[in-house]
């Protein structure tokens, strides 16, 4: 469990957009806004810059953690009626879906 270090702020965040859809509090909503916003360029500049696939690619978290992240996060604003978030998320979640079907072609093909 050495990897939660490097997942304490996507648990942050999600404890954030769970404070959000409980409460409605504005402050929260525009910090999600905020993080959502950063984390979808992140997302793809990946493409583009190979500084940040090597980054990437150093961090312990496991891929399953960042889906169910995800995953939850979807459910959660989907259903709360945060409509536009929820789209950012399915964005954010299909961007990093990409790269394991890139990894898993590459391996297959050495194979």
């Amino acid at each position: 469990m050495s990897w939660t270090k490097d997942a304490l702020l996507d648990i942050f965040s999600f404890l954030v957009i769970v404070g959000l859809v409980t409460t409605s509090n504005e402050v929260l909503l525009i910090i999600v806004w905020i993080y959502t916003g950063i984390l979808l360029t992140g997302k793809i500049l990946y493409f583009f810059i190979n500084f940040l696939q090597t980054k990437a690619n150093k961090t312990n978290v496991p891929d399953w953690f960042y889906h169910i992240n995800y995953f939850l996060s979807i459910l959660i604003l989907g259903f709360s009626g945060y409509y536009y978030l929820t789209g950012a998320w399915i964005i954010i979640w299909f961007l990093s879906i990409i790269p394991l079907f890139q990894q898993a072609k590459v391996n297959k093909t050495k194979s």
